[in-house]
């Protein structure tokens, strides 16, 4: 009974054993095959939404705007996409306007307006700047290589691609030969003087430059097939003066020795500034603490009202000019604190000249570490060493 039963089980295990076989043989012969190389397999990519961009202000591009007048600046994304706003301004400065510290992260969300300002900033966009043009450019890319975090410092890319030290300032050397025939030329504002016919040239070829030298970067030789879709948009605006009217000199003249005191005590009731004297040269410091956020040259909001006084004093004593420097602390890169005192000198030159100082009469430089009154060994030694200076002079033909 017991070897009648093994036999049984031996032939049904054999039954199993055969059908099992013939369904794997009949598989192998109609599945696909996995062996092929990675050369000669065919892949098929996922579909994915296009990247397009657009920037307009709330004037139509192409648009004047007055000195001191205040700007919003918007983009859109058709999809999600890492995003990098850039500013040209009249004097031929590139700054990243986007992203920053009320929106630190680049990535978008598509089909979504962003602006800027909008209600979380705590400063206004204002048109600074001698006459001119200013172009704000957009780029998108789908490319996760371009998601950066502006807390964590510029990457290395926007220095590849000109925005900053060398190649910008090879590219600012350039002119256009060809800036005649453009519409920023044709349609320029009838009151433009040479500075701003000079600002279209230079910046005409500077924006094209720019566009190039990325196109390059991020089309021409990409990173990864996969992430080869991009976008950029451009925008640009006219900043034109608003002419105040102020009187050429004041009622009387007095003596240049009363003359020098008399703004010495109008810069003196300026909260936090501090003012010196050195023969005929008035020195005005003002500290990086009321002037600029850390390791940022965007003017604060509660600067621009002290900063509104001092353009006042210098528009009612016309007879001087004004040299102004920046300086920083010692902690960090030397290259990136000249860079940075550079950078923070012309945002206050920008926006004095903007609220109605002449141009002719402002000049700006950057110091970096070179310059301390204070020990840095000291973080309040640190902190005075971390300033914007007024060097004002009188004009030598004063009084004769």
């Amino acid at each position: 009974m017991k070897k009648y039963h093994f036999q049984q089980l031996s032939i049904w295990f054999a039954v199993c054993v055969l059908i099992f076989v013939t369904s794997v043989s009949a598989y192998a012969q109609t599945r696909p095959r996995s062996d092929l190389s990675p050369s000669t397999r065919k892949i098929v990519p996922q579909p994915r939404d296009r990247v397009n961009v657009d920037v307009w202000f709330d004037k139509q591009c192409g648009t004047p705007y007055e000195q001191g007048e205040k700007i919003l600046i918007s983009f859109r994304t058709t999809a999600d996409a890492y995003v990098t706003v850039y500013d040209i301004d009249t004097r031929g400065n590139v700054s990243v306007l986007f992203p920053n510290r009320h929106y630190p992260d680049n990535f978008v969300r598509g089909n979504r307006t962003y602006t800027m300002p909008n209600r979380d900033y705590t400063y206004d966009l204002v048109v600074e700047g001698p006459e001119g043009i200013e172009y704000v450019d957009v780029i998108a890319s789908a490319d996760p290589y371009y998601h950066w975090q502006y807390s964590q410092g510029e990457p290395r890319w926007v220095y590849d691609w000109g925005l900053k030290g060398r190649q910008e300032r090879d590219i600012k050397s350039r002119s256009s030969q060809n800036y005649k025939r453009s519409s920023e030329y044709k349609n320029r504002p009838q009151q433009f003087s040479d500075v701003g016919t000079r600002s279209i040239k230079e910046n005409y070829a500077k924006s094209r430059s720019l566009r190039e030298q990325i196109r390059s970067k991020i089309v021409e030789r990409p990173r990864d097939q996969q992430y080869d879709e991009y976008a950029t948009a451009t925008c640009y605006f006219y900043v034109v003066s608003s002419s105040p009217v102020y009187p050429s000199q004041p009622v009387y003249s007095p003596e240049r020795e009363e003359y020098i005191r008399q703004q010495q005590r109008a810069f003196q009731r300026i909260p936090g500034f501090d003012v010196s004297r050195s023969g005929e040269r008035l020195i005005v410091a003002m500290p990086n603490t009321i002037l600029f956020d850390f390791d940022s040259y965007d003017l604060r909001y509660e600067a621009r009202r002290d900063l509104e006084q001092v353009a006042d004093i210098l528009i009612r004593y016309p007879e001087t000019t004004i040299v102004v420097a920046g300086h920083t602390d010692s902690i960090g890169k030397a290259g990136y604190n000249q860079r940075l005192s550079e950078y923070r000198a012309q945002s206050v030159a920008n926006y004095l000249i903007s609220r109605g100082v002449q141009g002719y009469r402002i000049s700006s430089v950057g110091y970096g570490e070179t310059m301390p009154i204070a020990s840095n060994a000291t973080e309040s030694g640190r902190q005075r060493n971390r300033r914007v200076e007024l060097d004002i002079r009188v004009n030598p033909q004063y009084g004769q």
